[in-house]
């Protein structure tokens, strides 16, 4: 049966060679809906990803094109059905080596059959949208950036924001070796218990097992694993939840094994369970509408374990119906380009979502250049709470593509560029949003408006 099948791929890519065109990579940082649409017009196909734009163009218009201000080679030739995009990913889930990066996110040539093959089967990616606009700045989207209106109530959430706090507490969870088959990791989340007690929250464990690893050699047994929870519980609506979640485990150089060589983890993703951390200790003794649960997922860098099954156990008791929003953190503290780049991400179903998370980032923190994207991918613990219905949303710095420290031992706070800055604005929005979601959401129909 194998030979029907290479046959297939390889008539694909013939078939795409035919129709590949030189391409091109704009900087679109900033220069508004209305030059970005001539851009569109003037090019063959093209796929906006967030600062910058991946376009096809005439051949014989090529190096005029190159002489434009702002625009550098591309690619080379692509046709738009071979186009698979994603973001930086492990070495053992990305086989096939990127063409290069745009705009954070890396870009492959695949046959048109292994696209299809790849969406069917969840590999994380995903393929040229429709609609050519995979993610977008904040900036240029029609009308520009809208600054809300700043409520008092929220504002004086927004300014418990710590962000020296929350640099000390991700330094101090980057100290342990918290791979998921370290005998320390343990140890890593009794002490986010007891940062989650210091927030007056009721703490708990949940506890699951993650299966055997077949890609390692050997092949891992299973292991118990937990995560640990912190609950605030709602005065109004204590069955409503809001869920603000972090995976704590960081890799090693070998994904398999808990003692060789560990890495630190610091931005990935020390970082954001320091941010659940913050964030609790923001609401400690404020009243909310609704619960919310803070928590920090083990597992993660094997497959997203932790909240795969924690998901799956919601969905079994019948309680996934409580979760009415989840909030993801992961790597929210390295800033490449001097601008505070950030992105949110959520999948197209709740698209809307996206357009309060950018009235809270103009309103309460001003200083990100926020991206955003409804064709987020399975890369983080927010993957399976999409799958099973809940509007969940991901915010993060933009992509792993751009942190040079990515899942090697050099990812040490010190190398995290403008870590305070970034993650700082990350959080007074997600800050903005909680309080949206858990007492202003649940009192007041019209939310922002």
């Amino acid at each position: 049966m194998r030979f029907p099948i290479l046959w297939a791929l390889l008539f694909a890519t013939a078939a795409s060679a035919q129709d590949r065109h030189p391409t091109v990579i704009a900087d679109i940082s900033g220069i508004g809906a209305e030059r970005i649409a001539r851009l569109k017009s003037e090019s063959i196909w093209s796929v906006e990803m967030g600062m910058e734009m991946l376009l096809a163009v005439d051949a014989g218009q090529h190096d005029q094109w190159l002489k434009r201000d702002g625009i550098r080679n591309g690619l080379g030739h692509l046709n738009r059905d071979e186009v698979w995009i994603r973001d930086h990913v492990c070495t053992h889930q990305a086989v096939m080596p990127a063409l290069g990066t745009v705009g954070g996110y890396e870009v492959l040539r695949q046959p048109p059959a292994m696209i299809r093959y790849a969406k069917a089967h969840g590999i994380p990616g995903t393929d040229a949208p429709a609609d050519g606009v995979l993610a977008r700045e904040a900036r240029n989207e029609p009308g520009g950036v809208v600054r809300g209106k700043s409520l008092p109530s929220v504002q004086s959430l927004v300014d418990r924001v710590d962000a020296e706090r929350w640099f000390q507490t991700m330094s101090l969870l980057a100290a342990f070796n918290r791979n998921s088959f370290s005998p320390t990791l343990s140890t890593a989340r009794d002490w986010v218990l007891s940062a989650f007690e210091g927030a007056a929250l009721r703490t708990e464990v949940f506890e699951y097992q993650m299966p055997s690893i077949t890609s390692c050699n050997p092949a891992t047994a299973p292991i118990n694993l937990s995560n640990p929870v912190g609950r605030k519980i709602g005065e109004r609506l204590p069955d409503e939840w809001i869920v603000i979640g972090a995976h704590y485990d960081s890799r090693n150089s070998a994904r398999c094994d808990g003692t060789a060589n560990p890495q630190p983890g610091a931005n990935d993703n020390a970082s954001g369970c320091a941010g659940v951390i913050e964030l609790a200790r923001i609401f400690a003794d404020v009243p909310t509408q609704r619960s919310i649960l803070f928590m920090c997922y083990s597992g993660e860098e094997q497959g997203l374990w932790g909240s795969r099954r924690y998901v799956e156990a919601l969905q079994a008791n019948g309680d996934i119906a409580k979760v009415k929003h989840m909030i993801n953190l992961d790597m929210l503290g390295f800033d490449s380009g001097g601008t505070l780049d950030a992105r949110v991400e959520t999948n197209t179903t709740h698209a809307a979502l996206l357009v309060q998370y950018r009235t809270a980032a103009t309103t309460y923190a001003p200083e990100l250049n926020l991206i955003t994207s409804s064709n987020t991918s399975a890369g983080s613990d927010h993957w399976y709470f999409l799958q099973a219905g809940v509007p969940a949303v991901f915010t993060w710095e933009n992509g792993a593509s751009i942190y040079p420290h990515y899942h090697r031992d050099t990812d040490l706070p010190a190398n995290m560029t403008r870590a305070r800055e970034l993650a700082g604005g990350i959080l007074k929005m997600d800050t903005a949003m909680l309080a949206e979601m858990a007492i202003l959401g649940a009192t007041f129909a019209d939310g922002f408006e």
